[in-house]
């Protein structure tokens, strides 16, 4: 390799390097056969946590689905320009704050 500094020789780092990423990548691969059952079950976890995510992700999704719905009528309102719509966005956006807040 050459730089602006002189002529610096990489040619053994780079054969160095090489043979240290192989060998990480064999001590991994290695490491991962020790799987066994044990492993499988905290995978899953438990029934009633996984219960638990579900309803409260489908509850967030819901709010989150609302609020993509207000924004989107806001946003229709505002670009309207008509004063009877930019009226309802005072209460829309009264909505969406008390949601955030």
């Amino acid at each position: 390799m050459t730089s602006s500094f002189g002529s610096i020789s990489t040619a053994g780092k780079d054969s160095t390097m090489d043979n240290n990423a192989t060998s990480n990548s064999k001590r991994r691969h290695k490491n991962n056969r020790h799987h066994n059952e044990d492993d499988d079950e905290e995978e899953a976890g438990d029934p009633q946590v996984w219960s638990t995510f579900n309803t409260t992700f489908r509850q967030v999704q819901s709010v989150l689905d609302r609020n993509r719905s207000l924004i989107q009528q806001v946003n229709e309102n505002h670009q309207s320009r008509i004063p009877d719509n930019m009226v309802k966005n005072v209460a829309l956006i009264q909505e969406l704050n008390d949601v955030l807040a």
